[in-house]
């Protein structure tokens, strides 16, 4: 499932979201490019949130059950060590993995239907979150980059 390739499963397009993490220490994934830019920690966890909006979406389930108030970016870290980017690291595997569980058993009928109060269609918007994730891959990809020059 393509879904799971731009996640964690090998692919012909480079790395995929988890790979362009692994290995990153908590100083890197908090390095911001500039002033109010983003760091990789905050990309991860809004990774996070919108694997949390599309599972919602599918299921018909309600706002608020996010572990961090807000929506979309979240400032992070509150605490630069291993434990605390392990715990957010851990937060996206499990809302990825709460996505794949829903996207198996989804009713392959009602793909094409537009989502509850929304434009796009369920087939869409599991195509959109692969393709969020290997837009932000690139992006971590980048970041790392430009700590190294």
């Amino acid at each position: 499932m393509q879904l799971e390739r731009a996640f964690d499963r090998r692919s012909w397009h480079g790395p995929n979201l988890l790979g362009s993490i692994r290995g990153l220490s908590p100083e890197q994934a908090a390095w911001r490019p500039g002033d109010k830019r983003h760091n990789i920690w905050e990309l991860i966890v809004h990774a996070a949130y919108w694997k949390y909006v599309v599972h919602r979406r599918l299921t018909g389930g309600e706002r608020g059950s996010f572990p961090f108030k807000g929506s979309n970016f979240f400032e992070r870290p509150e605490e630069v060590s291993i434990k605390a980017l392990k715990a957010d690291v851990k937060l996206l595997r499990s809302v990825h993995d709460g996505l794949i569980d829903e996207v198996r058993v989804f009713p392959a009928g009602l793909l094409g239907r537009v989502v509850r109060g929304g434009k796009w269609t369920f087939r869409e918007t599991i195509i959109g979150v692969a393709a969020h994730d290997l837009y932000h891959a690139g992006q971590i990809q980048l970041l790392k980059r430009l700590q190294e020059s």
